[in-house]
Parts: C-alpha cells; structure tokens; sequence
C-alpha cells in the first residue's frame, strides 16, 4: 500500500486525465466513472492538496471497485482505462 506516497492532487489528476471522472464540486469532490454511458463508480476525494488517510484511501479504492493494490497500480499509471473498464465490468 502506497497511500502515504500519493496526495488528493494525484488521485483527482490520475481519475480526470485516465479515467475521464468529471468532478462536482462541495465540501468534497464527488465524480462518477461512466462504463458506455453508464453509472458505475463513484469516488469522492477531499479538498484540498493534502496527505490521504490510510482508511480514506481504502475507502477510495473500495469506491473504484479496486483492492488497494490495484488502485495503487491505477495511480502509478501501470493500469490503463481499458484495463479498469474490463476489471468493472467483471464485478
């Protein structure tokens, strides 16, 4: 588990530009990742550019449909999108 090496920033940035997550903005940030138009996964990260807690990070993990390793492999860009809509679309 990496979650001491990622910030807030890295994990919007990784699910924006990979992922294609629109974000809402609120007292968080809220996105949905859409599979062919539908709703299949939701994340919501804190504000702010800040470390990520070891259980918010699981938690966000959880949200992707991912173990921790998987969404650790996601942020460090080793999983592309087609990877992740073939792992979403089996569970």
């Amino acid at each position: 588990m990496k979650s001491a090496k990622f910030d807030t920033h890295d994990i919007i940035r990784v699910c924006k530009n990979k992922l294609d997550i629109t974000f809402r903005d609120g007292k968080e940030q809220n996105g949905w990742f859409l599979l062919q138009g539908v709703k299949k996964a939701r994340i919501t990260i804190p504000k702010g550019r800040k470390p990520v807690p070891l259980n918010t990070y699981k938690s966000m993990a959880r949200q992707l449909l991912l173990s921790v390793d998987e969404f650790d492999e996601l942020i460090e860009c080793t999983v592309t999108k087609r990877a992740y809509e073939q792992l979403v679309s089996e569970r």
